[in-house]
């Protein structure tokens, strides 16, 4: 089975843990790469999985565009660039939108991988 995790994907669950925890509330585009990275080694644990990250500029610039309601650019004070949640969106915001529709098995290695490497 071919699994195919994108930014979107990432980003909503890495902001889902990040708000369960009390924590910041934007995630740099470096933190993010790793998520995933970590999140398809999971998966891939799997002999029955070829899961596969698929991440781009354009598609870290879009997903602001495409979800403004949610996301918004992140520049920190280093230049490091990332994405930002807007204020007041809830974790069940996020879920609904974005979670809701993943696998079990895609939802799981979410949940068992830590978005802090």
């Amino acid at each position: 089975m071919y699994i195919y995790i994108e930014i979107v994907d990432v980003v909503a669950n890495a902001f889902i843990k990040l708000l369960k925890n009390g924590e910041k509330n934007y995630v740099l585009f470096s933190e993010l790469d790793n998520y995933g990275a970590r999140v398809v080694e999971y998966l891939n644990c799997d002999k029955d999985i070829h899961a596969v990250y698929v991440v781009s500029q354009e598609a870290q610039h879009d997903l602001c565009v495409d979800y403004s309601r949610f996301f918004k650019e992140y520049e920190g004070e280093n230049g490091e660039r990332g994405i930002q949640l807007e204020d007041g969106i809830s974790q069940m915001d996020i879920w609904e939108q974005f979670c809701a529709a993943l696998s079990f098995k895609v939802a799981m290695a979410f949940k068992q991988v830590s978005v802090a490497g």
